[in-house]
């Protein structure tokens, strides 16, 4: 009959452990006993290590990966404007709103800042570049573009623009973080552009989604149906949102040309939205003036009452472009002007625009403003444009040719889940929301 010994081994074992714990000083030789302390120490300072290694906060860093999908309220998904998304300028505003790299990685000016030669990032040539600015005769309509070879721009000015390096950060090239993957009536599906030349985006597909109204709008913001919007009505709890201020504002301009508005006080008698002796109606054109400023509102009721028959003509902007606008075929012209990144003056009140394709609306012709107005555009120096803007504004307004209205402004919201939400600091139309949108991010990695 076999005993078992499996009790017995363990304490054989247990006593064997003890005895070496409370006898080592005697059982081990003197070089083993400092290798056993060497080890000891050695655990102690490994397990030391992990154990404050471990007590440090850790950090986190944005993680690919996730979906974005922004709501808009629109009938035709091919007006869209994807501005940042999908395409890039020359240049771009940081989120400081200083001037930084995009398309061109460098730049030179000449000494007489009428030349500037741009050397564009691998895989974006500059003839194509070339081609682009020509099919968009609004985007530098009084520049010479001149491709030196693939990789070197140079863009020629008549005369100095210190805004020419702002006019360039339009987003009109399609290199941006993200390509149109999908399109359909109701939504453009985007993915990441794996070729991007900066930083590659953080959120894998941003989705474009068209509601038929502000309501419906709203509804899928508040059920979490979409992750942002522009102009929401009441942002949905636990969204972020900021105030932007979108770069255009709605003008009243009067046309100087017409014998009968010629004389400033004729001019300063309508502006206070009273009626002149010599006229009883006036022809208003209204381009896209879709949300109607509350002070020209005013104006309208106000120049009524007194008397004046308002002869108004809604026209939408590509429609006024044919015909209304480059024959200045108006009295008054109540129309939203975009301004973008540079609020030139130059564009709206010197005399040599007042061509069909100028913005001059109100036909101005004033010595003074010409030359200001020139300054400006040359003078690279903050302070001194600031100047120059404020002398110009004060003899627009000694003219009474015009109302300037104020900027535009929205908000703009999006799902607490974003991370790492920022806007450019400066709008010059709704699609700029999207210039940090490469920056956002959904997941997360801890690092230490």
């Amino acid at each position: 009959m076999e005993i078992p010994l499996r009790g017995f081994e363990q304490r054989v074992k247990l006593n064997t452990f003890r005895f070496l714990v409370i006898n080592w000083k005697n059982i081990f030789p003197a070089w083993e006993k400092l290798a056993l302390v060497l080890i000891a120490t050695l655990t102690v300072l490994t397990t030391a290590t992990w154990a404050w290694a471990a007590s440090r906060a850790k950090t986190t860093a944005p993680r690919n990966g996730g979906v974005f999908v922004e709501g808009v309220v629109t009938d035709n998904m091919d007006s869209l404007d994807l501005g940042r998304l999908t395409k890039s300028g020359l240049t771009r505003i940081n989120e400081k709103g200083d001037i930084s790299e995009d398309l061109a990685k460098k730049w030179e000016i000449s000494d007489d800042k009428l030349d500037y030669k741009f050397t564009l990032v691998d895989g974006v040539s500059s003839y194509e570049i070339a081609d682009t600015v020509k099919s968009s005769p609004t985007y530098l309509p009084d520049a010479a573009l001149s491709p030196e070879n693939p990789q070197i721009l140079k863009i020629s000015l008549k005369e100095p623009d210190s805004n020419l390096l702002s006019q360039v950060s339009q987003p009109i090239f399609p290199h941006g973080p993200y390509v149109v993957d999908k399109k359909t009536k109701n939504e453009i599906r985007l993915k990441r552009n794996t070729s991007y030349h900066l930083d590659a985006a953080f959120i894998d597909r941003f989705i474009i989604r068209s509601y038929p109204d502000q309501n419906a709008l709203q509804k899928a913001a508040n059920r979490n149906k979409i992750n942002g919007a522009l102009g929401l009505d009441d942002i949905p709890k636990n969204w972020q949102s900021k105030e932007v201020t979108l770069g255009k504002k709605h003008f009243l301009f009067i046309n100087s040309s017409k014998t009968y508005l010629k004389a400033t006080s004729t001019r300063e008698t309508i502006l206070n939205g009273e009626k002149p002796d010599s006229l009883s109606s006036l022809d208003v054109l209204e381009v896209n003036g879709v949300k109607e400023d509350a002070e020209y509102f005013s104006w309208k009721k106000k120049i009524k009452a007194s008397g004046v028959e308002l002869k108004i003509r809604k026209v939408a902007l590509k429609d006024a472009l044919k015909e209304d606008l480059p024959k200045r075929n108006y009295d008054i012209l109540y129309i939203l002007i975009a301004e973008g990144q540079t609020q030139d003056p130059y564009l709206f009140w010197n005399s040599t625009e007042r061509s069909s394709i100028g913005q001059n609306f109100s036909e101005l012709a004033n010595a003074d403003i010409d030359e200001l107005t020139e300054q400006f555009r040359s003078e690279s120096d903050l302070g001194k444009k600031d100047g120059l803007a404020k002398q110009i504004r004060e003899l627009v307004d000694e003219e009474k040719i015009a109302i300037e209205y104020k900027s535009i402004t929205a908000k703009y919201a999006v799902s607490a889940k974003i991370k790492g939400f920022a806007v450019s600091p400066t709008f010059s139309c709704e699609a700029d929301r999207f210039a940090q949108a490469a920056k956002w991010y959904i997941y997360e990695k801890k690092v230490w």
